[in-house]
């Protein structure tokens, strides 16, 4: 549920900041398939109707599994957040360690 809760902030604050259009990529096949399972609209579970209600209604909204080894800009601002002052950090641009390391998957033919 934890990671449930955490794509729906993202989910909110994107919105929030005017984008009606996104990928959200997550190492959480359980996830993915709980928030692109329409049945799931059915279920007692709060934050999963909230955020299938939120994705269906506002947009392209999309989320996509990606393997746990793939997914190296999110562990790298996981590594990163562990020098962070406050909880949450909002970027309006990403980071030079962050835009290096997907150049380098671009010039590799992968994109992570």
């Amino acid at each position: 549920m934890a990671e449930v809760w955490s794509t729906l902030d993202g989910i909110l604050l994107l919105l929030n900041k005017g984008y009606s259009w996104t990928i959200t990529q997550t190492d959480s096949l359980e996830v993915v398939q709980a928030l692109t399972d329409m049945g799931m609209e059915e279920s007692r579970i709060t934050v999963l109707r909230r955020t299938q209600g939120i994705m269906k209604s506002k947009g392209q909204l999309r989320i996509l599994h990606i393997p746990r080894e793939q997914n190296l800009v999110a562990d790298r601002l996981a590594k990163f957040s562990l020098n962070w002052k406050s909880t949450l950090q909002i970027f309006d641009e990403a980071p030079k360690e962050i835009l290096d390391l997907l150049q380098k998957d671009k010039v590799n033919g992968t994109f992570m």
